[in-house]
């Protein structure tokens, strides 16, 4: 049942932003990555920021309130809807396994993003092997300093600096 409500709530989401009434130009599709701009750097990276720190205290609480301000910024950056949902599913979500799974998907697609962009952004995309039962998984820091927030306390430096965008 659980699993239905989230699911319900992301077809709305995804439908409430579909139906936005900002126009698009011919040259807008949701498929091409946004432009990475000086606001993406401060707005973006500094939400995200915070939501990465939420979930290295593994605080679902905080992790929900920082990606409910994620969420706008994405908006604000007209980023595309795979990244903004997967910043939804954080917002609606109370379990920390679920969120840490979208915020994934969230970070895989932020990071492709800042690498199509032609500025440097002052990140550092770090790397933890053993995340998602030894899948791995990507985050970024503004430090090089490891603090992973796939495991939050239970493996707080497990992870290596891949490299700095």
């Amino acid at each position: 049942m659980k699993k239905l409500n989230i699911l319900l709530a992301i077809t709305f989401l995804t439908f409430g932003l579909s139906c936005s009434d900002k126009p698009t130009t011919s040259n807008e599709t949701t498929d091409q990555p946004a432009e990475v701009t000086e606001t993406t750097k401060q707005g973006v990276i500094t939400d995200y920021m915070a939501l990465k720190d939420a979930f290295v205290q593994t605080a679902v609480d905080a992790a929900k309130e920082a990606a409910s301000k994620l969420v706008e910024s994405l908006k604000e950056e007209d980023m595309d809807e795979v990244t903004i949902n997967a910043a939804s599913m954080i917002m609606i979500s109370d379990d920390v396994e679920e969120q840490r799974a979208a915020f994934k998907t969230l970070t895989d697609n932020m990071v492709a993003k800042i690498k199509s962009g032609d500025k440097e952004a002052g990140v550092y995309v770090q790397y933890c092997p053993m995340a998602f039962d030894n899948e791995g998984a990507i985050w970024m820091s503004l430090s090089e300093e490891i603090r992973n927030p796939y495991f939050g306390d239970k493996m707080l430096k497990c992870g290596k600096v891949q490299e700095k965008l």
